[in-house]
């Protein structure tokens, strides 16, 4: 998947600045929750991503309503679209995917451009089989090393190379320009500056007593 040797000159040109939803984007979202759909008939149907069925009210859990469920697929098909698109045109232009891409990012933002191996995965959300599986490419590229942790001699360390670092500044522009298109560019300042609180609070993880409040609440 990673072209080990190429160069990116300039930031590549899409001719379809709008980049409508293409086939495949509008698959994915719909085989996220097309069983959601069959099963809004309350008591009909299978449960689909939101569980929308009769028999979870019974448990305790209550059924999204019109304006929550809209929120709920509107946020899902955003991000599902737009990271397909982003993971497309890195494949396209650079050869390399979003995963990928996102390592030698927080590499490239970590002292000395190294990061235990268990670090880097709780800063990129990989499980560290798949982690492993994604770094030993990009070692394959280059791209990477990883060495024993000197503190540790059960540790491993993930070092960005220079050929590493030298990539990743010729395929951060592609990144960068389908941000702006497919998200920036769309919104005016207030809008962008409301998306990132919101997006702020639904990253945060809830605190410890708001879980245990709503267990209890759904049980009683």
């Amino acid at each position: 998947m990673i072209t080990a040797e190429r160069t990116i000159s300039e930031p590549t040109v899409y001719e379809d600045v709008e980049m409508m939803w293409t086939q495949s984007d509008q698959e994915a979202v719909e085989a996220t929750y097309s069983r959601e759909a069959a099963g809004a008939t309350e008591g009909q149907g299978t449960a689909g991503a939101c569980g929308q069925l009769g028999s979870l009210e019974q448990e305790g859990f209550s059924r999204l309503d019109e304006i929550e469920m809209d929120a709920w697929r509107s946020f899902l098909a955003a991000s599902t679209s737009v990271t397909a698109r982003l993971n497309r045109e890195l494949e396209a232009g650079c050869g390399i995917s979003m995963h990928e891409y996102e390592i030698l990012v927080r590499l490239s933002e970590a002292p000395e451009h190294t990061l235990r191996m268990s670090t880097l995965a709780e800063h990129v959300s990989h499980s560290r089989s798949r982690l492993t599986h994604t770094v030993r490419r990009l070692e394959s590229a280059g791209y990477v090393e990883r060495t024993s942790c000197d503190s540790d001699r059960r540790g491993v360390n993930c070092l960005l190379t220079q050929a590493g670092l030298d990539f990743l500044h010729d395929a951060a522009p592609v990144h960068l320009d389908g941000v702006r298109r497919h998200v920036i560019d769309r919104l005016d300042l207030k809008q962008r500056l409301v998306l990132a609180e919101l997006m702020k609070i639904i990253a945060q993880a809830p605190e410890p007593s708001a879980l245990s409040a709503s267990s209890a609440s759904s049980a009683s």
